[in-house]
């Protein structure tokens, strides 16, 4: 018999029954099998949905972002108001600036949200302090409580725990509040599986604590195309370290099994997104297919990591954008589904039947729900762009897909109802999938956090010596020919730092610059380097989704087309002996930068004073291996197969330093 759980409510209505105590969520005066925590989440979840109006179900179908009503993010922002009381709409999207057919509903006010369009997943992009997250959070919980079912509220979000010096709307908005870690490639450069599992079962005990339960990512997406701007939130390039992370991650965040300690997982992008076409995004029309055009590509590289995902229980999968073409892959034909006369359509995979159910259900037997990726329904449809927004709904439905994202509203998914696309038993399968996580995750007994120790746990000191141990860790040392590693802070030498990149340059020059302050108190930082004893470069190219993905453009790894001086670099390493840091977001191509450098290490998000206690060899200094290989020119990416990662090029594929060494998949050196 399982022990009774601590129940939490703000309404005060509990039932006694066989001596124990359960939440009267529906206000009935009995128990029933929804709030009776003795039964099985599924069971649980079969009787809830029996008593949903379609509204509800609907409701409970979209998930959008959600904001405090002082949040900086909403245009009627008013300080020290908790809970949002209005509706916002858009006539643009808000990433690709492309126009609305109509004017969008971006966010709901609370009370719309909850009451009138049913939602019980809200995403949260805003950074409040921990105890203000907690205030929150319950204030919305409080809301749910007294609804008519009393359903709890999911609150996700992107990843909290990574050191975002440049913060990106949709891909790290938040950061500098939670614990702080190197970024996904970083944390692949350590190349330890057993720490990913404990990143995971760390951070979800901050995420619990302030009311979060479900993570956007993380990413198994091989990164297979140099170029792609998403490549940074990937775990690299080799399928099975990939597969091993995606796999730890997911047991770290959730259990054995979801439970009112889990953090509930949402990999992406299925079936993987790293085939760009000359690194395109389909954010863009000009990005929107994926093609494998090497025999076997998708099934060899591609898909390990989310068959490790399926495997460890994650509980939804995320499909991309893109839609697969027939003519550029043959193989899956034969490969994936013993057919060679399968066809499957031409459309983006979270209408596609075939690698949903199919492929993603079927074969590789994910048990889980599925949760579309921003935008499917009214700005990235493609291959279903003729359809109507509610027959679109009904056949993402049809397809498999569960729950739609960055959406607050429902209205045309009733209207594909209303229309005879969907009967109102095709939402029944949908919502329990849906509710049977909120059951397993113990939001029905308890949705309400501690405000006081949201604030201990959330960045605790031992959490967050972790996450600085990690950053100082990744530097992955590439040269180190005249000896001027590892730095030493007791000597009194003139230092020139010069960070150059594209955005919010002078904000890193500031940190870096009261970093060596903090690190390296004697040393003198001087205005020039024919002045200094020693200069410290940080290039921090760039390949900006959202600014550099344009039509008839092939996006580049080389730092003269993303933000970097190359020739004020250059002229640095000329007038002094030159310690080059490259921040990798993506293999960037080193053969201007890298040869009159002293010394080359790479970086992978990493606070300034925690890089520099690395370059000193404090807390065994750089311990990093690339987690891909970089390449030797703009040549041999445009030559390589988009599908195939660079560790399976050979070693002409890399870049040769000047030392003579080849910067392969997991070269790495110690000082």
């Amino acid at each position: 018999m399982n022990a009774q759980p601590q129940l939490g409510s703000r309404t005060g209505r509990y039932i006694e029954q066989d001596g124990l105590r359960f939440r009267d969520l529906d206000g009935d005066g009995a128990v029933a099998p929804f709030e009776d925590w003795r039964l099985p989440a599924a069971e649980r979840a079969q009787d809830l949905v029996g008593r949903m109006t379609t509204e509800e179900k609907a409701g409970l179908m979209v998930i959008g972002s959600h904001y405090p009503g002082y949040s900086a993010f909403l245009p009627h922002a008013e300080e020290g108001k908790l809970l949002n009381d209005r509706d916002v709409w858009r006539g643009e999207n808000p990433i690709t600036g492309v126009p609305f057919a109509e004017p969008v509903l971006v966010t709901s006010s609370t009370d719309n949200a909850i009451n009138l369009r049913h939602q019980r997943y809200l995403v949260v992009r805003d950074n409040p302090e921990p105890a203000e997250l907690a205030r929150w959070t319950n204030a919305v919980q409080e809301v749910a409580e007294n609804s008519r079912l009393g359903i709890p509220v999911v609150f996700a979000s992107n990843p909290r725990n990574h050191v975002a010096l440049v913060s990106q709307f949709g891909v790290n908005e938040s950061a500098g509040v939670f614990s702080e870690w190197p970024n996904e490639l970083g944390l692949a450069a350590l190349r330890d599986p057993e720490l990913m599992e404990t990143f995971g079962r760390e951070i979800a005990q901050e995420w619990r604590a302030g009311g979060i339960h479900k993570l956007y990512g993380y990413m198994a997406d091989l990164a297979s195309e140099p170029r792609w701007s998403r490549f940074n939130g990937t775990f690299g390039e080799d399928p099975e370290l990939v597969s091993q992370y995606i796999g730890a991650v997911v047991r770290g965040m959730q259990g054995a099994s979801l439970s009112s300690e889990s953090v509930a997982t949402t990999i992406k992008h299925f079936p993987g997104g790293g085939v760009r076409l000359d690194g395109h995004d389909p954010h863009f029309e000009w990005g929107q297919t994926n093609e494998y055009p090497t025999e076997n590509a998708l099934e060899t590289y591609h898909l390990p990591p989310f068959q490790a995902a399926v495997d460890a229980g994650a509980s939804s999968i995320m499909p991309y954008y893109a839609r697969p073409m027939n003519n550029s892959a043959p193989q899956l034909e034969q490969e994936l589904w013993q057919n060679p006369t399968t066809q499957f359509q031409e459309v983006a995979f979270a209408y596609n039947r075939t690698f949903i159910a199919d492929l993603l259900r079927e074969k590789m037997g994910h048990q889980g729900y599925v949760n579309s990726d921003s935008g499917v329904i009214d700005a990235m449809m493609w291959g279903v762009e003729d359809l109507s927004e509610a027959e679109r709904f009904a056949a993402a439905v049809k397809a498999g897909t569960d729950i739609f994202s960055d959406m607050a509203n429902p209205t045309q998914l009733l209207r594909a109802v209303e229309e005879g696309h969907l009967v109102p038993e095709d939402l029944d399968r949908p919502v329990t999938r849906l509710l049977t996580e909120i059951f397993a995750l113990g939001l029905f007994e308890n949705p309400y956090v501690d405000e006081e120790r949201a604030a201990e746990i959330i960045g605790a000191p031992e959490v967050s010596a972790m996450g600085e141990n990690a950053q100082i860790h990744s530097v992955t040392l590439l040269r180190n020919d005249r000896g001027v590693l590892p730095l030493d802070p007791s000597r009194s030498v003139k230092v020139y730092p010069f960070v150059t990149g594209r955005t919010k340059i002078e904000q890193v020059q500031a940190k870096f610059e009261t970093a060596l302050a903090q690190v390296w108190p004697d040393a003198t930082v001087v205005s020039s380097p024919e002045e200094a004893d020693l200069a410290i470069v940080w290039a921090r190219p760039e390949i900006a989704l959202f600014e550099d993905d344009r039509d008839g453009v092939s996006l580049s790894v080389d730092p003269r087309d993303n933000g970097v001086d190359v020739d004020r670099v250059r002229e640095i390493q000329d007038a002094a002996p030159t310690l080059l840091l490259v921040n990798m977001t993506n293999p960037w191509l080193l053969t201007e930068l890298e040869p009159g450098a002293a010394a080359v290490a790479a970086t992978f998000e990493i606070q300034p004073e925690n890089l520099l206690r690395s370059l000193s060899g404090q807390e065994g200094g750089p311990q990093g291996a690339l987690p891909f290989a970089v390449p030797a020119s703009a040549q041999v990416i445009e030559d390589s197969p988009r599908d195939v990662p660079g560790k399976f090029l050979g070693e002409d594929y890399a870049h040769e330093d000047a030392s003579g060494r080849r910067y392969t998949y997991g070269f790495g050196l110690r000082l």
